[in-house]
């Protein structure tokens, strides 16, 4: 080898020293720099960054780690922790992270990790496919919702949202409990109002139930008719009868429907004469033959279901020629007489029909 060639060599070696010498530096250097902002940067703003990430959640959730390495009691880097975690589908991981916050000293920690645990049940509950297992994850679903509920961990600004979970989870109490904060808000909302009412039934809110008959006779027109008489019904089942009276008595002086159902109430009632009364009302309103042949019928009936004969054959004998071309009224006046032992009214309307004939 050459004078030359030896320098071109040992050149060659000394430029492979320094080299490898500047890449050893530059690993130590970058390495330096990790320690120095793991340790230095600020640690809210090491979050927004954790938070912003959108695109590597397990670089996210490595640095949180290493936080909560050194630092276990930071609860809010634990929520952070869960939430990247469910985001990632690391679903269990999250879960239990969660359950570590139940009992946190902070409320605003506690009701986050309530509310993500029951948000984190629900759609379980709906990825799993066994029947059984579908049962058990509701049980806990209802769990979380009940200590949602019982701690006021939900925002009344999200009824809508809490109305449906409590229908959700079956929860008729919780139910109720939102469709009347949703009532305040739209309280002319018929079906909401409907809907009131028939869970006010079956939780046996009896008062609240008259309330919302009487809103619904307000605000729906159409169907008025029917939430009276869900209020006269409501009464009789509750053996109400003089409020179930006046429910009736209330509208049967612009309605002859009601009217009738009055006379009705007072047959069941055994208010015989009060009855008759009624139907020989109604009787006087009514133009057409066949309705005021009609009531003349039931009037009588009532007096006879009363006992009340001779009254039923003062009223038969007052109408009695007005009918007399109606072969089905004087038949009907003939046995009524006969089985009133009254014979000699009985005698004398079949000379009347003899005469016209």
């Amino acid at each position: 080898m050459s004078l030359a060639d030896k320098k071109d060599f040992e050149n060659f070696v000394h430029y492979e020293k320094k080299y490898v010498a500047t890449y050893k530096e530059l690993i130590l250097t970058f390495l330096a720099f990790c320690i120095i902002l793991f340790v230095l940067y600020p640690k809210d703003l090491l979050k927004d960054q954790i938070l912003s990430e959108a695109s590597n959640y397990d670089l996210s959730m490595l640095y949180l780690k290493n936080m909560l390495d050194n630092d276990p009691e930071n609860e809010s880097l634990m929520i952070i922790l869960a939430e990247q975690s469910l985001r990632s589908g690391k679903r269990d991981l999250s879960f239990r992270l969660l359950e570590l916050l139940y009992d946190s000293d902070d409320y605003k920690i506690r009701k986050k990790s309530y509310l993500l645990s029951y948000t984190l049940a629900k759609e379980d509950y709906f990825f799993l496919e066994g029947e059984a297992e579908r049962k058990e994850q509701m049980l806990k679903t209802v769990a979380l919702f009940y200590r949602v509920m019982d701690h006021d961990y939900y925002n009344l600004n999200d009824i809508d949202k809490w109305y449906e979970e409590a229908i959700f989870v079956k929860s008729d109490t919780w139910t109720y409990f939102f469709l009347k904060e949703k009532i305040k808000i739209d309280n002319r909302n018929i079906d909401l109002l409907e809907k009131g009412y028939f869970l006010s039934i079956k939780l046996k809110k009896r008062k609240d139930t008259i309330n919302y008959l009487h809103q619904l006779q307000d605000c729906d027109k159409d169907r008025k008719t029917k939430w009276i008489m869900a209020e006269y019904y409501l009464a009789l089942d509750n053996e109400k009868y003089i409020q179930a009276e006046m429910v009736l008595k209330r509208y049967a002086e612009k309605s002859l429907y009601f009217k009738e159902e009055l006379a009705k109430f007072y047959n069941s009632r055994r208010a015989y004469l009060k009855a008759s009364n009624i139907y020989m009302d109604i009787y006087d309103k009514k133009t057409k033959y066949l309705l005021k042949r009609e009531y003349f019928f039931k009037a009588l009936n009532s007096l006879q279901a009363g006992g009340y004969t001779s009254q039923a054959v003062k009223l038969a004998k007052r109408y009695e020629n007005r009918y007399i071309n109606d072969r089905k009224v004087r038949v009907y006046l003939l046995k009524m007489y006969i089985a009133a032992g009254k014979l000699k009214d009985a005698s004398a309307l079949a000379k009347k029909l003899l005469h016209k004939r």
